[in-house]
């Protein structure tokens, strides 16, 4: 199982700003799942209601959906950030 560090944007940071998360896992799945579980506040934030994806995943500055979005294999030291959708005009 790997240990990588999940960023998190500003609007999904701890209250206390930290934009960090060490989680757990050998797929992109598993490690959203064990940084959920330590946060579960997280969750409505990075699944909509219907379970699917809310925000954008980048393992290593790759879009996870280019490889093989969440079971794409991870290992000790990876970076997986999370993006919100952005919208604007």
């Amino acid at each position: 199982m790997a240990r990588a560090v999940i960023k998190l944007p500003v609007g999904l940071a701890y209250p206390d700003g930290q934009r960090e998360l060490e989680c757990h896992g050998a797929t992109v799945g598993e490690l959203i799942e064990d940084c959920l579980a330590r946060e579960p506040r997280l969750r409505p934030r990075v699944f909509r209601e219907d379970g699917k994806l809310w925000v954008g995943i980048f393992l290593n500055n790759r879009n996870v959906r280019q490889m093989q979005a969440m079971d794409t294999p991870v290992k000790d030291g990876d970076v997986l950030t999370l993006m919100p959708p952005i919208a604007g005009g």
